[in-house]
């Protein structure tokens, strides 16, 4: 399989071939297609230091030989049934042989040597080249099965393996059927036309070269064909290969304002993106701390995973009828143990807590809580009942806080201090904030920036 040419000249160079299992003087086997391309050992003796291929699509080389040897096995499985069936197309059905051409290889060179050449025009190229082999394998009826690149020879080169689809008017994966060149040569044959099959097989390819440098040649300053196929003279040559230059120049001044623009985009695209999602995390953030406030404290430590004996703690009512008086000794107990608790407490709940954010400051208030009501529980002494702790708690922030009424649940008495009240207001004041916030980035929002190069167009001849 011929590689990139080692002609000088910025003109273009693409040519395809079908290949079978067996190979034959004329043609190299698939099997060493393959071994050239992954370049093993021996298999490509015309280059001096052979590197491995880069996979730009498909699978590597290597496994295409299982590939072509159990498609052609079960397609003969399924031509055989067909056979059978229709007896009167034994010819047409007949079996796919070793050297039945099954692959159709494509190479297309870059003409700039590795070492000289513009690494972003020759990217665009490359892109280019790919483009132009997917259509041209869906127009054959081809199934890519691996495009690879070469940058160990003097010009890099892409080469492009496809496998025919199985169709009606192709049963048998005959690559040939899939190959202009072939399908003209063929057609010459067939209708018994005057002169050389192969030149009708030229001719044709000659106009798929055409096609290649209209699609993809032209834009890369490529020109069709060198100065001795045409036979110019040297100083007719530069001319139009200073010609090509400028307009390539012209293509490269435009692909890098295109780039620049496509940057500023993308740039603006993903601020407007991250604007969107944190206009959408912080009203998720306020909607959850409106929440909160509106279902209480109770609701809020559940949501939590709270333990069911806090929620108890909180939710139990005093006794409205009154607790008995109790006795010097059992004052100054809880003068000892569960005053000092109580007020430190109420000095926690009396004050707005620290700046954050609602949902974070909701999170402390809770924990704080559940802290201070853990401490109570085993600081009551055994002769008193939480409800009447809880009433002493109330009737204490009563007068602390000049409350008309107390709470009758330790839950309801949160709810009604001053760090609770802070917090809701500030919940509210939160929502607002963010919900204006989301419509103002809810806005239609730019088209994500298209990844379509922008492309000078010229002619080179």
């Amino acid at each position: 399989m011929s590689d990139a040419p080692q002609t000088t000249g910025k003109s273009i160079f693409a040519h395809k071939q079908t290949y079978s299992q067996k190979g034959n003087s004329k043609s190299l086997s698939i099997r060493s297609i393959v071994e050239e391309l992954e370049r093993l050992d021996g298999a490509c003796p015309h280059v001096p230091n052979p590197q491995p291929p880069n996979i730009l699509e498909g699978m590597r080389p290597r496994d295409l030989n299982g590939i072509v040897e159990d498609r052609v096995a079960e397609q003969n499985r399924a031509l055989r049934k067909m056979r059978k069936e229709r007896p009167d197309l034994k010819n047409e059905l007949r079996g796919i042989r070793i050297d039945t051409h099954v692959l159709v290889a494509g190479v297309y060179s870059y003409p700039d040597a590795v070492e000289n050449m513009d690494m972003a025009e020759y990217l665009a190229w490359r892109e280019d080249v790919i483009a132009f082999a997917r259509r041209d394998a869906e127009a054959n009826a081809l199934e890519i099965m691996t495009i690879v690149e070469h940058l160990d020879e003097a010009r890099p080169h892409i080469h492009v393996l496809a496998l025919p689809l199985v169709t009606q008017a192709n049963p048998r994966m005959n690559a040939k059927l899939c190959h202009e060149g072939h399908v003209a040569q063929d057609r010459h044959i067939k209708n018994g036309w005057s002169g050389s099959p192969s030149r009708a097989y030229k001719q044709s390819m000659s106009v798929w070269q055409d096609r290649y440098h209209a699609e993809v040649g032209s834009l890369h300053g490529q020109a069709r064909t060198g100065p001795k196929r045409r036979r110019l003279d040297r100083a007719t040559w530069k001319a139009e290969q200073d010609r090509i230059q400028h307009l390539k120049d012209a293509e490269k001044a435009d692909r890098r304002a295109t780039a620049s623009t496509n940057r500023a985009e993308e740039a603006e695209f993903r601020e407007q993106s991250i604007a969107r999602r944190t206009a959408a995390h912080r009203l998720q953030q306020a909607e959850l701390g409106q929440r909160l406030a509106e279902e209480g404290l109770v609701a809020a430590l559940a949501a939590m995973d709270a333990d069911d004996r806090l929620l108890s703690r909180l939710s139990q009512q005093t006794n409205p009828r009154g607790y008995p008086s109790r006795t010097g000794e059992e004052n100054n107990e809880i003068h000892m143990t569960i005053s000092p608790i109580i007020d430190e407490g109420l000095d926690a709940l009396s004050a707005p807590s620290p700046a954050g954010s609602t949902v974070e400051r909701f999170k402390d208030l809770l924990a704080m809580i559940a802290d201070w009501t853990e401490r109570l529980a085993e600081a009551i002494p055994r002769w008193m009942r939480w409800e009447e702790l809880v009433d002493r708690i109330a009737r204490t922030a009563q007068q602390t806080f000049g409350w008309a009424s107390r709470p009758d649940t330790l839950a309801g008495f949160v709810e009604v201090t001053p760090a609770w009240r802070d917090i809701e207001e500030s919940a509210r004041k939160d929502l607002n904030r963010a919900r204006g916030v989301a419509a103002l980035v809810a806005q239609e929002p730019k088209a994500e920036p298209s990844q379509s190069r922008s492309v000078f167009r010229f002619d080179a001849d």
